[in-house]
């Protein structure tokens, strides 16, 4: 079997795990957070700016605790709006309207979640009082969010296309009609839903979310927190973006419910002035490991603009500069292309482990600050999303690493450079060849 043989069986099976739909509805669904993270984020760094001054004023007049507040309800109810946005999806993959599944995977998760109780006083009696804590429908319920939005959503799409639904008259109006079909799944599920929280109760767990969090997310977040689990997921996902495959979309499937998690708790650290308890979350992904998208290809797109002889590359660094700049790599991926070949293999997947070691060892050190729970978007630009996520200090870490990604990205690019201009010349002299014979054939 040859090498070719090999990568197509590699980008059939990497293709048919991107394109699963469990996987994508928890990759959309997490990028449907973004406006909620990224508010919450942008309203708790404006009210923590480091300068006395501004931090006087802000207290004095009662207006910190009123930017903390949409961080307070973004952040620490992010298992509710995660769960959504999965059912919501996921459902959608059935060919189901995903907004009562979604509505139904909220209620079905708030009734798995345990109730917390205070003693409050009325008048002259003391009474007990359940309430719903953020501890569960924040970070710690992300991973119960998760399986509550894909069980919800593929049980509630199984009834609608079974018809196990009421059915109304056709002269009823759609919007009544479609309530009523939901009748039947919803009571269902939120009585099963019901039943599994009763049953945990039962056990020395409690609850479902105690045995998620103590029995996997903690394992699983030490595991993708650490330097070695970030290093393992960049490292794939440069090795996929080499054979031409969206690495990310494939990887965060898995990887992103454990960056967001991290991502939450740096951020709610932030707003409370305390500092962030992890150091990889998505800012710091964003910043030292996605510099021009994965790769870490503005190395290499700095390479075409400034460094190089042949005419296909410097077309290439004009064209793809900007969109690198603004971390999209694709047209530089698939432009060179990168993708397949074998000069940029091993920068493709290097150069993100080392530009994440020197962000990580800049943070252990001290010479940058923990990121305090930014989840930028995609478009971002490189150096913008270093100073929204970690301040200046980010800022100069991830201005050595540009350096260093263009260092190690050179040497390969000028093998492959060499090679084209090469090309260009031989193929420059052919034409002139062939022109000068034409002339004096005609001479």
């Amino acid at each position: 079997m040859s090498f070719m043989d090999n990568i197509e069986k590699i980008q059939l099976v990497a293709e048919k795990i991107s394109d699963n739909r469990y996987l994508k509805a928890v990759s959309k669904g997490m990028v449907m957070t973004i406006p909620a993270s990224i508010t919450g984020a942008m309203c708790t760094l404006i009210a923590n700016l480091p300068f006395e001054g501004y931090q006087t004023f802000i207290q004095g007049n009662g207006l910190k605790s009123l930017l903390l507040l949409p961080g307070i309800f973004t952040s620490n109810i992010m298992g509710l709006i995660v769960v959504y946005f999965i059912a919501y999806n996921l459902s959608r993959s059935f060919k189901v309207e995903g907004v009562f599944p979604g509505f139904l995977a909220i209620v079905s998760f708030l009734i798995l979640t345990p109730l917390a109780t205070i003693e409050q006083q009325v008048h002259d009696t003391v009474r007990p009082v359940d309430f719903i804590s953020f501890d569960y429908i924040g970070s710690k319920g992300m991973f119960v969010g998760i399986l509550v939005g894909l069980v919800i959503a593929r049980l509630y799409s199984w009834f609608i296309n079974k018809n196990i639904t009421i059915k109304m008259p056709a002269s009823v109006p759609s919007f009544v009609s479609k309530s009523f079909s939901s009748i039947i799944p919803f009571f269902c599920l939120t009585f099963l839903s019901a039943l599994v929280s009763w049953l945990f109760k039962l056990t020395s767990f409690g609850s479902i979310h105690n045995l998620v969090y103590s029995v996997l997310q903690v394992p699983i977040q030490k595991i993708g927190g650490s330097v070695g689990g970030v290093m393992v997921a960049y490292a794939l996902i440069g090795l996929f973006w080499w054979f031409g495959i969206h690495g990310k979309a494939i990887i965060f499937g898995v990887y992103a419910p454990i960056l967001q998690t991290m991502t939450i708790e740096n951020m709610n650290a932030a707003a409370a002035g305390t500092t962030p308890p992890n150091l990889i979350d998505f800012g710091f992904t964003s910043v030292f490991l996605e510099i021009g998208g994965g790769g870490c290809v503005l190395g290499l797109a700095i390479c075409f603009l400034f460094f190089a002889k042949s005419d296909q590359y410097k077309n290439i660094g004009r064209i793809t500069g900007i969109p690198t700049f603004f971390g999209i790599n694709e047209p530089i991926t698939f432009g060179t292309p990168v993708c397949l070949n074998p000069h940029f293999l091993i920068p493709t997947v290097i150069t993100p482990l080392v530009t994440g070691l020197i962000g990580y060892l800049s943070i252990t050190t001290g010479l940058v600050p923990r990121m305090i729970g930014a989840q930028l978007p995609t478009g971002t630009p490189t150096f913008v999303n270093a100073i929204i996520a970690g301040g200046w200090r980010a800022l100069l870490a991830q201005m050595v690493c540009v350096i260093v990604a263009v260092a190690i990205y050179f040497p390969f690019f000028k093998m492959a450079d060499n090679t084209e201009y090469k090309r260009e010349q031989a193929t420059l002299e052919a034409s002139e060849e062939d022109f000068a014979g034409v002339e004096l054939g005609e001479g």
